[in-house]
């Protein structure tokens, strides 16, 4: 049931109309689901142990995910799940023609110009965890391939890593012992005909570098992470560059700052020219805060260091990466936002290098381990979250985001002057609502859509006080038409009748959003024009005292 409450926007009743907003129990809301959210997904026969969501990729409307625990004919076989991007929908379950016991299919996956790649890194053809990695076509989820290194040995793990790029296929062997026990090599094949075409182990290779821990392709160049290389201190950790055509060695990288068991590259990604290198146990902001770096592919000059706005101890940030389109993807599966090692993942501009959003899951919980593995293209991002228990203890789940969602209704009611001004001359950003701690202002914006029906619009605050906080509302009316009037340190823009939709908490970078129905919540009608606006606390940063603030207004024309 709604509940409606009428507000006066006079000074004598400021106060309290701010504590009605609030006034129904505890601050302390649940974590609003994450902005962008388009779908959970679940393996339509998951079950407990199954680790679902352990690796991930995306290529074509295409969704990867690898549940590596997946028990096909016995314990831990493996398998590989593919989703229609745009609707969640599951295409296909891939399993091996000669499934074995504790193979682990999909503990790595890979996806392009309709070929799935899959590593069964405990695969014993060759010996014991040998390894090895199947091609399948992700229209039909026929198997096309079966590979093994030529020289495979066990305790190889071939397949611990895979990467593919138009007809040309990366697997990573990081156990083998050509340049010591454990040093590690990748193997280059033939994506139609599963001919090898090359074998790379690095001229300075040693014991445990573990080199093809990870691995990429893009325009002709491999890139291939060795996390245990000593350099510059023990597992400070490295990343080598290969022509995939000819086999020569481009680039060694490392980071400007590296350091004793940082592990810098065991995650990597490469497109366009740059190199994004995860190193998850970089201290910066406390033990195992993690980092990440980019790189200019043809020079090897280290372009950036990207750190979490709100990083702390343990988050492992850079524990898994992708990078598409200019849009750098980062895991950090120890994040504590929402529940001890829920995990979260973070968006940042390959070109500004400026951290443009945080993702979290609408329902994470402690130890899901959500941001394991990223994955992008065009705007869509798959994260993993391999501990996740709606199937059973650790069956795992990967969630999908909308980047780009276009944003829906008509903003009105700034505090930038273009109104009503700002009390206080406390004026905010071009389109944001009067400033306070964040001096451009809230801004206020939705998503989804307009339709009763389907009751799925989601409304967001952006440069929101971190931390603190505050509350979704709708009205029947624009205030002072559509001007707004000056209330607490803000302009209070929806007025008529009030229906209090949400408390909810911005997050550490300011970010808070509904995860309410919000046409159920607020009794709304097809045809009807529905007024909503942000109310925060702001206790330190109140240019007039009153300790809250609002947004700009959203007008929203409701349709069936």
């Amino acid at each position: 049931m709604s509940r409606s409450i009428a507000l006066s926007p006079s000074s004598s009743l400021r106060r309290s109309a701010a504590l009605a907003l609030l006034a129904c129990g505890a601050l302390a809301a649940p974590a609003p689901a994450q902005l962008f959210e388009t779908h959970k997904l679940l393996a339509s026969d998951g079950a407990a142990g199954d680790e679902f969501g352990f690796a991930t990729a995306m290529d074509g409307g295409v969704v990867a995910v690898g549940s590596r625990r997946s028990n096909v004919v016995g314990g831990d076989t493996g398998a590989v799940y593919l989703y229609d991007a745009a609707s969640g929908a599951q295409l296909h379950k891939l399993v091996a023609n000669d499934p074995q016991d504790l193979d682990e299919l999909g503990v790595s996956v890979a996806l392009a110009g309709g070929r799935v790649v899959a590593g069964a890194w405990h695969d014993d053809d060759l010996g014991g965890e040998s390894g090895s990695a199947y091609v399948f076509d992700a229209l039909t989820g026929a198997q096309l391939l079966k590979l093994h290194a030529n020289d495979g040995a066990a305790g190889d793990e071939f397949g611990c890593a895979v990467a593919i790029d138009g007809t040309l296929l990366a697997v990573g062997a990081k156990r083998d012992d050509d340049k010591g026990q454990d040093s590690g090599a990748v193997y280059l094949f033939d994506a139609v005909t599963g001919a090898q075409l090359l074998k790379i182990v690095p001229s300075d290779g040693a014991a445990d570098d573990i080199f093809g821990c990870a691995v990429d392709l893009d325009g002709g160049v491999v890139a291939i992470g060795a996390q245990g290389d000593d350099d510059n201190g023990p597992s400070s950790g490295s990343v080598y560059l290969f022509d995939a055509v000819t086999g020569a060695q481009l680039a060694k990288l490392h980071a400007s700052d590296a350091a004793t068991f940082d592990f810098f590259g065991s995650a990597l990604a490469l497109d366009a020219g740059v190199v994004a290198v995860g190193a998850w146990a970089n201290n910066d902001f406390g033990d195992h805060s993690g980092s990440a770096y980019l790189f200019d592919a043809a020079s090897g000059v280290q372009l950036a260091k990207l750190l979490a706005a709100d990083g702390a101890t343990r988050d492992h940030f850079g524990y898994a990466i992708a990078l598409q389109g200019g849009v750098v993807a980062i895991g950090a599966e120890g994040d504590n936002d929402q529940a001890f090692s829920a995990g979260s993942a973070y968006l940042f501009d390959a070109g500004t290098f400026a951290q443009t959003a945080k993702l979290l899951g609408s329902d994470s919980a402690a130890n899901d381990l959500f941001g394991s593995a990223v994955a992008i293209e065009n705007g869509i991002v798959t994260v993993g979250a391999y501990h996740d228990d709606d199937l059973g203890n650790q069956s795992g789940a990967a969630y999908l985001f909308d980047t780009l969602a276009t944003g829906i209704g008509t903003p009105y009611c700034f505090g930038d002057g273009s109104g009503a001004p700002c009390p206080c001359g406390n004026s905010g950003a071009a389109g944001h609502g009067c400033g306070g701690s964040v001096a451009a202002g809230a801004l206020l914006s939705a998503t989804g859509s307009r339709s009763v029906g389907l009751d799925d619009l989601v409304l967001r605050a952006d440069d929101s006080t971190p931390g603190q906080p505050g509350l979704f509302f709708q009205g029947t009316s624009a205030v002072a038409g559509g001007l707004g009037v000056a209330f607490g340190d803000g302009l209070r823009c929806a007025g008529g009748t009030v229906v209090r939709l949400q408390i909810a908490a911005a997050d550490a970078i300011g970010t808070a959003q509904s995860s309410v129905s919000v046409a159920t919540q607020g009794a709304v009608s097809a045809g009807q024009t529905r007024v909503y606006q942000w109310w925060y606390r702001d206790p330190a940063g109140s240019a007039c005292g009153s300790a809250f603030n609002l947004s700009n207004g959203l007008s929203v024309d409701w349709i069936p």
